[in-house]
């Protein structure tokens, strides 16, 4: 009987903005049940690692969720890497990290408290954003448009659209 691991990653999503700790959560299996967790920085560098366990123990694919520390961090606004894996200890045969390796992509931002959802109204700018908002924690131009990926130029952006505005402590 030949069995296979399965990882399904449900939370982060791609480009998804997180902190100096996230959750992580999914269904899959590993070695004993144990999944592999690493975030890598935007040059490859380990920022943190770790496990979940696998609600199905070492027989079966179950659900998990953890909560994930960063060790070091980059700058406000960097992409990281979320890699997630079917962990092999003792397997030197075995793929680096891990059994069926799943990626996703991050927006990270350090002291996330959380982001605010704005609604770019007629005569907005992202200075006048930024002023508007103000009252519910700190954050810059910059900020905002590592935060949304559709902003290709700061002066450019067009009403109605739906905007994330990253909080810091």
């Amino acid at each position: 009987m030949a069995l296979k691991t399965q990882i399904r990653l449900r939370q982060p999503a791609k480009l998804d903005l997180v902190g100096d700790r996230l959750v992580v959560a999914g269904i899959g299996a590993g070695f004993e049940g144990t999944i592999g967790l690493r975030v890598l920085g935007p040059r490859g560098a380990l920022l943190g690692a770790g496990t979940a366990q696998s609600a199905a123990g070492g027989v079966g694919i179950g659900e998990f969720s953890t909560t994930l520390s960063l060790d070091s961090a980059p700058k406000a606004g960097s992409r990281v890497t979320l890699q997630v894996f079917g962990d092999n200890p003792g397997l030197p045969e075995g793929p680096d990290p891990g059994f069926d390796l799943r990626e996703v992509e991050l927006i990270y931002f350090p002291k996330l408290r959380g982001f605010l959802l704005y609604r770019v109204e007629p005569g907005d700018t992202l200075t006048a954003i930024v002023r508007k908002t103000r009252d519910f924690g700190r954050t810059t131009v910059a900020k905002i448009v590592a935060a949304n990926p559709r902003i290709s130029d700061p002066d450019l952006i067009q009403v109605g659209w739906q905007l994330r505005i990253p909080l810091q402590d």
